[in-house]
């Protein structure tokens, strides 16, 4: 009997250690597809933040609205206002209804205060969260009530006088918006 010693080579074994360094790179290229593909999305769905913020003062023109997009306050003839005296000074709910009434606002109750409060300061502007405009175009006359947000119902806003109250005040009308020309406003 003879062996045949030149006869075919032995297959190699394969090594267990070639298919773990393709796995951990293969792992690795993927986090870094995510990590790019999410960066790229927030670029894409994000693209106004700080840094845009600062653009402005490198040179680069900014997007402001149109004067026209700016909200306009609603005309004091639009807002009903319940007044209510929380002072302690007689009559001062009854002086207050008559200044706002003088100034356009459309007056609905004057009494004493329903909560039975009696507060310090100029007063409370009593509402819901969803007038938050009149809120606004009533504190350039009340300057210096605390709006307290609660959850009725509809627009009807109360305002019940602080014992600092003085009195309403004729605000500045709005300043006309300046007319720009084309080359004035940035195209976004």
């Amino acid at each position: 009997m003879s062996y045949d010693v030149d006869g075919p080579e032995p297959v190699a074994r394969r090594s267990i250690t070639k298919p773990i360094r393709t796995a951990i790179v293969l792992g690795v290229l993927a986090v870094a597809v995510l990590a790019a593909f999410q960066w790229g999305w927030q670029q894409l769905t994000q693209p106004f933040d700080d840094e845009a913020a600062t653009a402005g003062a490198t040179g680069t023109p900014s997007c402001t609205p149109a004067p026209e997009a700016i909200a306009a306050l609603p005309a004091p003839g639009r807002i009903t206002v319940n007044v209510y005296n929380a002072s302690g000074v007689p009559e001062l709910a009854t002086r207050t209804a008559e200044q706002l009434q003088a100034q356009g606002f459309r007056i609905n109750d004057v009494d004493n205060d329903p909560l039975g409060k009696e507060l310090s300061g100029v007063g409370e502007l009593r509402s819901a969260p969803n007038v938050g405009k009149r809120i606004e175009q009533l504190r350039r006359y009340l300057p210096g009530a605390t709006w307290i947000k609660d959850d009725r119902p509809g627009r009807r806003i109360d305002f019940a006088v602080g014992s600092d109250f003085t009195g309403v005040v004729t605000p500045e009308p709005p300043a006309e918006a300046e007319e720009n020309t084309e080359d004035d406003i940035p195209t976004c």
